[in-house]
C-alpha cells in the first residue's frame, strides 16, 4: 500500500515540469504571433511619398546639391549606448534613434540589469528587413546555441555575441543607405519584445 503513494510523489514533479515548459513554449508562439499581427497592422501606415520629394530635390541649385552629397568622413561617428530597459528587463532601453545616411555608428551594449539579469545580443538587420523577418531570423536562430543565437544570414547587417549578465560589447558599422534599419535581441523568446529602429536620414 506504501508504493502507490511513493509512486504519484516521483511522478508529480515531471507534471510540474512538463506544465511550466507548456506554457513558456505557449507564450513563445503567442508573443511571435502577436508581433507578426502589429507587423501587419504598422503596415497599414500610409508610407511616405519619397519619390515625389525627389524631383524638388533635382530641381535645386548645384552648390546645394555639392553639399548634401559631402563624404562620409565628414560626418561625425555617432556613439550610442543600449541597455536593458529599467522598466522591462525584456526590453531595449532604447527603442529608436535616428543616423545619417553614411554615418558610422560605434555601438556599445552594455547588458545590465539590477533585478532580472538575462543573456541578450544586439543583432542589426540590413535596409529593407522588417521586424517580421527579423522575428523569423530569431526563430530560426534558435537552436544556434554555440552560435550565440546569432543567424546565419545575409540579411544581417551588425551584431554583438550573446552577452552574459554584467558583460560589454562596443560593436562599429555603417549605415550606408536613408530608410529604416530593424534591431532585435534574438535569444530565444526575447525578440518579440526586445527591438527597435534606427532611422537613417
Amino acid at each position: 500500500m506504501s508504493a502507490h503513494p511513493s509512486s504519484e510523489n516521483s511522478s508529480s514533479p515531471w507534471s510540474v515540469i512538463n506544465a511550466v515548459i507548456g506554457v513558456g513554449t505557449a507564450l513563445v508562439v503567442l508573443l511571435w504571433v502577436l508581433a507578426f499581427m502589429f507587423e501587419g497592422l504598422w503596415s497599414l501606415r500610409p508610407k511616405p511619398e519619397v519619390a515625389e520629394a525627389a524631383p524638388a530635390a533635382a530641381s535645386a541649385a548645384a552648390p546645394a546639391t555639392a553639399e548634401a552629397a559631402a563624404p562620409a568622413a565628414d560626418i561625425p561617428v555617432l556613439e550610442v549606448t543600449i541597455k536593458p530597459d529599467n522598466a522591462n528587463p525584456l526590453a531595449y532601453d532604447t527603442k529608436s534613434f535616428t543616423a545619417k545616411a553614411g554615418q558610422k555608428v560605434k555601438l556599445t551594449f552594455e547588458n545590465n540589469h539590477p533585478t532580472l539579469p538575462q543573456p541578450h545580443n544586439f543583432v542589426l538587420g540590413k535596409l529593407g528587413v522588417d521586424k517580421g523577418k527579423m522575428l523569423g531570423l530569431a526563430m530560426a536562430a534558435m537552436t544556434l546555441v554555440d552560435k550565440g543565437y546569432i543567424p546565419d544570414s545575409a540579411d544581417i547587417l551588425a551584431s554583438t555575441k550573446l552577452l552574459q549578465p554584467g558583460q560589454t560589447e562596443t560593436i562599429e558599422f555603417t549605415l550606408p543607405t536613408a530608410g529604416e534599419y530593424n534591431y532585435i535581441c534574438t535569444f530565444p523568446g526575447h525578440g518579440a519584445i526586445m527591438n527597435g529602429t534606427i532611422t537613417v536620414q
